[in-house]
């Protein structure tokens, strides 16, 4: 599995077989996502009608390429000509294949499911691992490799993220909010029609990923449904996965299957699914990204026993509902803790948990608030929000909050709502130590939901 992959994956050398003179066109786009993009193997647009597309010399054919073998190939040709190119992969000795053009089994008549049908014999007897048909392609930012027809995804920064998606629009929704709020990512992938590489596939080969510490997947339909669960059960063992299934309501199926050719199913079987597969599972986008950068930042809870410390009440009280209604608990400090709060926290303070902590003022306070919750035996994880104001000693928070995650070494999530650019160094100081950092109460009560359901799964 990972030989077969790691070519795909990890090539030398790329041909674009449909590469286009027209910018509007995504023939195009594909040579422009290697142009200058940082990846360092060789690249060679194929077009018999021109010598060079953005300053790359050009060959007629696959054949004419004078290195004797391509591993990858990302083909942007019509559909009736794509056998032919995948002839001449074979005999180029291409590996691995992005095949862009769509045409296949997601017209949902019997001709379409034909050719692709057609299309994995021809790859399998060749050992052509196919991304595709009907994808934008895929990304490696650990080499630079920017295989789709989107050259801005060679902004995306490298991290531990890995993103398999049967939508390329949704896997762009994904990364999008990821470059937003400077999440990194190993590998984002649009799986397409999957001719001959399934979600089962990819979970074998990225759980020995060294690059890829969480693996995310946005799923429309599986066809295969006991070799996923086989492979995912297995692979949630030794790293995290967090999915998103949509098509929760009939009126979704249609579509689905007209979009990447997938049969949706009901909902529920593939919620018992994720469950059994020891998959986290996710609500919506939004949701999906929030709990892949928990569970690659952070270590899960010993148990699911929150506090929640705010310096506004109403972030609190919805933080509580979020962390009720997804099976966490609020319990009551020890005497110890509450005897401390009292002590310290000024008389119109509420000193339950939820904490207000509107009146408190100075680092001091702080300090002994947030060291005697996270001491308390009766608190797995700490949520803590705040409103950067003049009043709130935000560099020493920032600061002492690090230094306290680390000497009790229990999970902190912290929700900062601000639009004020200081934030930001705060924030990129929180992530580097371990502390996810969300702009809403409910984001970040869900996103910690995620990383005590994969404690729950590893416990």
């Amino acid at each position: 599995m990972k030989n077969s992959f790691d070519v795909l994956f990890n090539p030398d050398s790329v041909a674009i077989i449909g590469a286009s003179e027209d910018p509007s066109k995504m023939g195009h786009q594909c040579v422009d996502s290697l142009k200058n993009r940082g990846f360092k193997g060789k690249v060679y647009p194929v077009n018999p009608n021109t010598d060079e597309i953005l300053g790359i010399k050009t060959y007629p054919t696959l054949g004419s390429i004078p290195e004797k073998k391509i591993d990858l190939a990302i083909i942007v040709v019509p559909a009736h000509l794509v056998f032919g190119v995948l002839d001449e992969c074979k005999d180029k000795g291409v590996k691995g294949a992005v095949i862009i053009t769509a045409g296949f089994k997601e017209l949902g008549h019997q001709d379409g499911r034909n050719l692709q049908k057609e299309m994995a014999e021809i790859a399998d007897r060749t050992g052509i691992k196919i991304i595709g048909p009907n994808t934008f392609g895929m990304v490696n930012t650990h080499i630079g490799l920017n295989a789709s027809f989107s050259p801005y995804l060679s902004q995306l920064k490298k991290g531990g993220i890995a993103v398999i998606s049967q939508s390329g629009g949704i896997a762009h929704v994904i990364v999008n909010q990821g470059i937003a709020e400077n999440i990194g990512f190993s590998k984002v992938v649009g799986l397409g029609n999957r001719c001959n590489v399934e979600y089962a596939d990819l979970l074998e080969y990225l759980v020995d990923d060294n690059d890829t510490d969480v693996i995310l997947l946005y799923i429309e339909g599986i066809d295969d449904p006991r070799r996923f669960i086989s492979a995912a059960k297995k692979a949630a063992l030794k790293k995290p996965i967090v999915a998103c299934k949509v098509g929760k309501s009939p009126a979704a199926y249609k579509p689905a299957y007209s979009h990447t050719g997938s049969i949706a199913g009901k909902y529920e079987l593939y919620e018992a699914a994720f469950k059994q597969s020891n998959i986290v599972s996710a609500s919506d986008c939004e949701e999906l990204l929030d709990i892949a950068k928990i569970l690659s930042l952070s270590s899960p809870p010993k148990g699911d026993r929150v506090a929640v410390l705010s310096f506004q009440a109403g972030p609190g009280i919805m933080i509580t509902d979020v962390c009720a209604t997804r099976g966490m608990k609020l319990p009551n400090f020890s005497d110890k803790t509450k005897k401390i709060l009292e002590e310290v926290l000024p008389p119109m303070t509420i000193r339950t948990n939820p904490v207000d902590l509107g009146f408190a003022k100075g680092w001091k306070t702080l300090d002994t608030v947030i060291r005697a919750v996270l001491e308390d035996g009766n608190i797995d994880a700490l949520i803590f929000f705040m409103l950067p104001h003049p009043v709130v000693p935000f560099k020493e928070l920032f600061k002492g909050m690090v230094e306290l995650k680390k000497e009790y070494g229990k999970p902190v999530v912290m929700c900062i709502n601000s639009h004020q650019m200081e934030t930001q160094e705060a924030i990129d100081v929180f992530e580097k130590n371990s502390i996810p950092v969300y702009t809403t109460p409910e984001r970040a009560a869900k996103a910690l939901s995620g990383l005590v359901r994969y404690g729950q799964v590893i416990g």
